[in-house]
């Protein structure tokens, strides 16, 4: 836990020399009288640490708080603090990486248990003054401080800290000062600023765009003039003459034409009654049909929603799946497919195996056992004929005397040599085939063992490959999920902008619907509409109202504009007869009234005449003549001469009554002075002016809703095309997580099922391994007893062949005849004797083998019994799999042709429904135009028909006219004769334009003109980039925007609920935070609503002063709650509260300092009983601080 635990002061404020205080973890208060300096225990800390200004440690300035006494005039001064802290346990934030790159980065390390951080402040003798940090005894400045606290979760901004007179700021504050302390928890500036990055590329991009287009409009310009100079020269012909021809012959066309024109007239007007009637008659019957249609409608809509649209989307997400499952049915399949290959083949192994076995036992010979039989009783009885033939041999012998003693002694030997050797070679002979027989286990075994490890490998190697596609897999699923989970965000966040400007989008249409209504309505008192009609029809020679053609400071415009009044509004025209026949207009088209100035005849004042201004340069308060502060045309004079006269502005009305004049007198402020003595004033008008200068005149309100409605329809439509595209997106990496999972689990079963096969493998190897070490021992010990056998018995075999040796030369050396006959004979069946053990030795290791070949074949056919059933089990397996498979497979096709049946009909009952709505709503939407479009031809006709009554009268007086004009004699016209008037105006105009502006050809231009539409192209691609980037940065801001309140709100809802837990802590009472506008919070302030108990709810203006106290501690909580710190200083927040709520507030701290430390200046007894250890603080001699009471150095 970090925390404080030392602080030293050295000549701060009231601590004279060095004091070191030792703090401790949890809830520590210091106490003392009033004027002891127990405040500025916390000054120093919050000195050092840099969490606080000078005027926030209750100084004027930072030499303030060096101790008075060290202070001497004309000698420098010094005061330092230290802070150390225990940051035991500390460990780095994930959001505490910091960007700024700094000259030398400081950071805590992993064993590090404790930090110093200390601040001195020099007082030079000139006065001035220097303060510097160190951070363990290194320098360092604020910045790189605020960053090491932040990592131990500070804020440098001192939220942890409430000092004396917080409490009241926060009940002094306006609501929207009390929201900006929310704002900077939610790190509203943050999101400011990007929107404000964000405006200023926007406007760079309108700058850039302006350009473009002011460009492209010059470009434009002049590839009309070259288009122009493009056209090739026609020759100059002399057509004057054939030019008056003409116009004779047109004259009398015209005649022949109104002639006729007035006929026209007459048959129209019949018609238009005829069209009238039909139109009334018509527009009663499209008022039926569009009733019956919208009921129609009504019934296809509550159709519609029955049958529910949601079911084809549900539907199509099935059928999706099931296209999965099959194509994962198809990988399994195929998998399934190799298997059944490989048993196919291990199958044909071990038939063949089987076969060659079958084969190989059969050509074992059977073992004879009487052939041995005989063979040992021939053995027998030639042994019996030995035996008799050594006696013979002995008793010759023993009846040769010199023979007998040793003829005996060695037959002894002999004898008793045979005795012992003959168990020791049955005995070898038994070890050896025994040995044989290991060794042939041995070798079956090992080549079990090597069978099973290749099985073990390839399982492994499948395994293996296995591991890595899930591996694969799930990084790929992993990357899916990320991409889906920020595009859901990014939804969201689009969704909720759509929402919030759409919102707004409906509020300013509702405005401007507003502002538009009151615009008409102003329009029609103050005669635009009768201007517009003017101008539509084409009459020439209007300048506009009279507050359109001057300009005024923005100082005098209230005051010229109340000076002018309704003469801001009448006409300016070039002279009375475009007057005439505007006023002949607007009675024709029954369009209101106007007053028309015109130039020619509006009275000339002279603009040289001086009024007398003896007065009025020395006189206060006077500005000087109305017209003097205008700026207009030379042209207009007159008019503004007409308009204001002799208008004097004063600035103000005490000024300008103190001036007895004839002229009219205005003030800056409104007031107006009347020559006949009549003063006008009061407040300004709650709405403007009818007429203002500089304006067209329309309400000013409406042009920025307009604007901003661009803006946002802007915004919605690069919005909505986004979030298509985003919609879009994540459908396919839904589909495509839902596919890679369906692989993944399909996998991931097969690789379980690999590991259970190679657990078995391992464990048959182990097994194998096993009795093959028995195997070993036993053969090793067999290996020991035939040594130890062998190495009896070779010496005894080597002695007893020594024997019979010296015997027979002994008989060999003996003269007696039958002696050597009778040895003869011996050795005779000594030799046979001999031949036939061999043999029979042989026929005996004949057996063995062939016994251990039908062994060895048995435990291969056993081994391949083994096989076989594995085998079979294994093929009940995959034809098991395969069923299921099938099964499957038929399952997911009934399904998916159920769901492509359900989709056809949903599709096609949807399909019919949707097309009957669109098609009733085309009809409405058809038959509605169709009768507005009647209503405004009976609208029309009705116009129509009073226009052609002025209209008749008119053109007669133009026949008139014409019949005066006609050339006496008619001319004759010859081949003009079925010509019309628009030809001859066409022929006439034409030879005038080419007589009067005919001009040479610039033979370059085409070469200009090409790359002048080059140019433009490039600028046009220009403009098309600039338009795409201003809608993304539109957008931007409009989602920053989005972003911004919901961090408000996400703060705002967590502070509301710390500040309602606190509260109801704290009063017993229900506490709430209230946004004054809920729509837009960002706009509006933050009211504190309490309701302590046992009385009514209230607002905190209306609260007593403990019960303010009360609720702003509750909030100033709930703001450090949202963001909780390692320790929390607080000077003094229960002085204006009574005993019940001191204990209270103590038990929330004491609650709390389980997890922080918390260092309170208190002198309130519950506060001080409530607390871990206190600190008392007194006043020395010398007015310093005494620190008395100390815990424990930490």
């Amino acid at each position: 836990m970090v925390y404080i635990n030392q602080v030293e002061f050295e000549n701060f404020k009231s601590f004279g020399g060095n004091i070191s205080i030792p703090l401790e973890e949890g809830f520590t208060v210091v106490t003392g009288p009033n004027g002891s300096g127990k405040s500025n225990i916390l000054d120093g800390i919050l000195f050092c640490l840099g969490l606080a200004n000078s005027r926030g440690m209750r100084a004027d300035r930072l030499p303030d708080l060096i101790n008075t006494s060290k202070v001497k005039e004309g000698k420098s001064s010094e005061t330092s603090v230290s802070v150390r802290f225990n940051i035991e346990g500390w460990s780095q934030r994930e959001e505490a990486a910091d960007l700024d790159i700094e000259e030398e980065h400081l950071s805590f390390t992993k064993e590090q248990k404790e930090w110093v951080v200390s601040r001195k402040l020099r007082l030079m003798p000139g006065g001035s003054y220097a303060s510097t940090y160190t951070s363990d005894g290194k320098p360092c400045n604020l910045q790189q401080i605020q960053k090491l606290l932040r990592d131990i979760r500070v804020d440098p901004e001192g939220s942890n800290v409430v000092m004396q007179g917080d409490v009241t700021r926060i009940v002094s504050m306006s609501n929207r000062e009390r929201r900006t302390l929310i704002d900077e928890l939610a790190g509203v500036a943050l999101f400011d600023t990007r929107i404000e990055q964000t405006h200023s590329k926007l406007n760079d991009v309108y700058e850039r765009q302006e350009r473009c287009e002011i460009l492209q409009n010059e470009l434009q310009a002049n590839k009309l003039k070259l288009e122009k100079e493009c056209e090739k020269a026609k020759i100059y012909k002399k057509l004057k003459q054939k030019c008056g021809e003409l116009s004779e012959l047109k004259k009398v066309i015209l005649y022949q034409d109104q002639v006729k024109r007035i006929e026209e007239i007459r048959k129209k007007d019949l018609d238009f009654d005829a069209q009238k009637s039909q139109l009334i008659i018509k527009q009663a019957n499209l008022s039926k049909e569009i009733q019956v249609l919208r009921n129609t409608l009504q019934v296809i809509d509550s159709e519609l929603k029955e049958k529910g649209e949601d079911n084809l989307i549900k539907v199509n997400s099935d059928i999706g799946g099931i296209h999965t499952s099959l194509r994962e049915l198809e990988r399994l399949s195929s998998i399934n497919k190799n298997e059944g290959q490989k048993l196919k083949d291990s199958r044909d192994m071990i038939a063949i195996s089987k076969k060659n076995l079958e084969i190989e036992k059969n050509q074992l010979d059977s073992f004879d056992e009487t052939a041995l039989f005989n063979l040992e009783k021939e053995i027998k009885s030639l042994s019996d004929t030995h035996k008799l033939s050594r006696q013979k041999l002995s008793k010759a012998a023993d009846q040769s005397g010199e023979l007998s003693k040793k003829n005996q002694q060695i037959n002894s030997e002999i004898e008793s040599l045979q005795n012992l050797i003959e168990p020791l070679n049955s005995k070898k002979r038994n070890l050896e085939e025994e040995m044989i027989e290991n060794n042939i286990q041995r070798d079956e075994i090992s080549s079990q063992i090597e069978l099973l490890t290749e099985d073990k490998k390839n399982i492994f190697n499948l395994e293996t490959n296995h591991q890595l596609m899930i591996n694969e897999k799930k990084k790929y699923l992993t990357t899916i999920q990320s991409e889906i989970s920020d595009l859901q965000t990014d939804i969201t966040l689009l969704s909720k902008t759509i929402t919030r400007v759409s919102e707004e989008r409906l509020k300013l249409e509702k405005d401007l619907s507003r502002f538009e209504s009151r615009k008409e309505a102003l329009n029609e008192t103050r005669g635009s509409y009768s201007l517009r009609i003017l101008l539509e029809s084409g009459l020439e020679g209007i300048h506009g109202y009279v507050a359109q053609l001057g300009e005024v400071n923005e100082k005098y415009r209230y005051a010229l504009e109340i000076a002018a009044g309704n003469r801001l509004g009448q006409i300016v025209v070039d002279n009375d007869s475009v007057a005439a026949k505007a006023i002949d207009i607007l009675k024709r088209k029954k369009a209101g009234r106007l007053t028309f100035l015109p130039l020619n005849r509006i009275k000339n004042y002279s603009k040289n005449q001086v009024s007398t201004r003896i007065w009025q340069n020395d006189h206060q308060g006077y500005i000087d003549k109305a017209i003097n502060l205008l700026k207009f045309d030379e042209v207009y004079y007159d008019v503004f001469k007409y308009v204001f006269g002799e208008t004097q502005v004063f600035s103000d009305l005490t000024s300008a009554k103190s001036i007895k004049l004839k002229n009219r007198i205005v003030t800056l402020h409104g007031e107006l002075l009347e020559t006949s003595g009549a003063i006008t004033g009061g407040s300004k008008p709650n709405r403007d002016l009818v007429y203002k200068f500089g304006t067209n005149n329309e309400i000013d309100e409406v042009s920025p809703i307009k604007q901003r409605l661009l803006t946002i329809n802007d915004s919605i439509n690069t919005a909505n095309s986004e979030l298509s595209k985003k919609n879009i997106k994540l459908e396919n990496l839904i589909k495509d997580y839902r596919q890679f999972n369906d692989q993944l689990i399909a996998i991931t079963k097969e690789k379980d099922l690999h590991q259970s096969s190679l657990k078995n493998v391992a464990e048959k190897i182990d097994l194998n391994s096993n009795r093959l070490g028995k195997l070993n021992d036993q053969n090793n010990l067999l290996k020991i007893n035939l040594k130890k056998i062998i190495n009896i018995f070779l010496p005894q075999q080597k002695k007893l062949d020594n024997l019979k040796s010296s015997l027979k030369e002994i008989y060999k050396q003996n003269p007696n005849e039958s002696i050597s006959n009778i040895n003869k004979d011996f050795e005779g069946v000594d030799i046979e004797l001999e031949k036939l053990m061999k043999h029979r030795n042989n026929i005996l290791e004949q057996r063995n083998q062939t016994e251990l070949n039908k062994e060895r074949i048995s435990n291969e056919q056993k081994l391949i019994l083994v096989k076989e059933k594995n085998l079979d089990e294994s093929i009940k397996k995959l034809a098991k799999s395969h069923s299921e498979w099938i099964l499957k497979r038929n399952n997911l096709q009934k399904d998916l042709a159920s769901l492509e049946q359900k989709k056809k009909i949903l599709e096609k009952d949807l399909g019919v429904l949707r097309r009957k709505r669109d098609e009733l709503n085309i009809k409405i939407s058809n038959k509605r135009q169709e009768c507005n479009e009647v209503e405004l031809k009976i609208d029309y006709l009705n116009r129509d028909k009073d226009a052609l009554s002025e209209e008749k009268r008119i053109e007669s007086i133009k026949l008139d006219e014409y019949q005066k004009e006609l050339p006496n004699p008619l001319p004759d016209f010859g081949e003009y004769a079925n010509k019309d008037i628009n030809y001859f105006h066409s022929e006439i105009s034409s030879l005038n334009s080419k007589l009067e502006s005919l001009e040479p050809v610039n033979m370059l231009a085409l070469d200009e003109l090409e790359e002048l539409q080059e140019r433009l192209n490039a600028l046009v691609e220009r403009l098309t980039v600039l338009s795409n980037e201003r809608s993304e940065l539109l957008l931007r801001i409009e989602t920053v925007s989005t972003m911004r309140q919901e961090a408000f709100m996400e703060a705002f809802s967590e502070v509301d609920k710390h500040f309602r837990e606190i509260f109801a802590l704290l009063s017993d009472g229900d506490g709430f935070l209230q946004l004054e506008n809920n729509k837009i919070p960002l706009e509006g302030g933050l009211t504190l609503v309490a309701h302590p108990k046992g009385k009514n709810v209230r607002r905190l203006a209306s609260m007593s002063g403990g019960e303010k106290s009360l609720t702003a501690l509750s909030f100033l909580f709930a703001l450090q709650k949202y963001k909780p710190s390692p320790f929390y200083a607080l000077d003094e927040v229960d002085s204006f509260l009574d005993g019940i709520n001191v204990e209270r507030l103590s038990k929330l701290i004491s609650s709390q300092s389980s997890n922080a430390q918390f260092i309170v200046v208190s002198h309130r007894r519950p506060m001080i009983s409530a607390s871990m250890r206190t600190i008392g603080v007194a006043q020395a001699r010398g007015a310093h601080t005494q620190v008395i009471g100390l815990p424990n150095a930490a």
